[in-house]
């Protein structure tokens, strides 16, 4: 990766060491480089300087061994505090099998022994920072653009000049509801023509499982066997997206909970080609 220094100023570090050599030598380093640098000397303090400017900081990185508090010990208290997981990383001048797998528990992002290369830890911290955030940020970017990617799907039937451009937006949109957006697309008969990958890991199918089969292989617990059906219906007779709360099983009878909402997609004739289900896990 190569490091965009234009990045490190929308970055707040929370860097936690007991070696003063070394600590100093980041304060006068990082407090440069960063938008905002908080340091502490050992893990009771740099918890302590995490609740004060929990907002503020978006990476926490420490050493393991340390006074008052170890690292994995503050670790464990800040995921405690922290309703959203916040990236961190450990340095160490151990190799202890058992401090990695305390490591492992607390779901450290990133295990870097000593001494530490600064350019590579600078690197890590940038990468951490920007994997968290989008992930924070895809979820309810997906659900945003599903209604849009749909809006998209019918305005390239009605003008035919803008196909091009409208395909293409449709296929970067395609790619997000695939890994983030529990949905699955039927033709006219219902008859399953593909399913997300998000779909795959809720309901444990595979897709061989799925395509080409009815859709009455989904399982309903809390409706009928023609419910789809007949959701299909009404959504012909009103010509709009249909919504309803259902309770479906997966392969291996796990019930889940979801606000399902079917919109029909129409051809040149103007007649229903294939129904598009997005279902919203409760």
């Amino acid at each position: 990766m190569k490091l965009d220094t234009k990045e490190l100023q929308h970055i707040s570090l929370l860097y936690v060491e007991d070696d003063a050599d070394i600590l100093n030598q980041m304060k006068m380093l990082y407090g440069k480089i960063f938008k905002q640098l908080f340091t502490a000397s050992n893990g009771k303090d740099g918890l302590n300087t995490f609740k004060e400017n929990q907002k503020n900081i978006d990476i926490v990185v420490t050493d393991i061994n340390m006074p008052k508090m170890n690292g994995l010990d503050m670790i464990k208290e800040i995921n405690n505090l922290s309703s959203n997981n916040i990236p961190t990383i450990v340095t160490t001048a151990h190799t202890d099998s058992n401090h990695l797998l305390n490591a492992m528990d607390l779901k450290v992002d990133k295990y870097i022994p000593k001494p530490v290369q600064v350019k590579d830890l600078t690197i890590s911290i940038v990468e951490l920072v920007q994997k968290y955030r989008k992930s924070a940020n895809l979820e309810l970017l997906a659900k945003g653009l599903v209604q849009k990617k749909t809006q998209f799907e019918n305005l390239t039937q009605e003008l035919q000049h803008k196909l091009d451009l409208k395909t293409k937006e449709a296929q970067y949109l395609d790619t997000i509801v695939d890994n983030f957006v529990v949905t699955f697309q039927t033709n006219k008969n219902g008859d399953i023509e593909n399913v997300s990958s998000k779909f795959i890991r809720y309901f444990e199918y595979t897709k061989d499982e799925l395509i080409g089969q009815n859709i009455n292989i989904l399982r309903c617990e809390s409706c009928g066997g023609e419910s789809f059906q007949q959701i299909m219906l009404k959504a012909i007779h009103t010509k709009k997206s249909i919504s309803s709360t259902h309770t479906l099983k997966t392969s291996s009878d796990k019930k889940v909970v979801c606000d399902l909402t079917m919109t029909p997609l129409y051809g040149s004739d103007g007649l229903v080609c294939n129904y598009k289900f997005f279902l919203d896990v409760v």
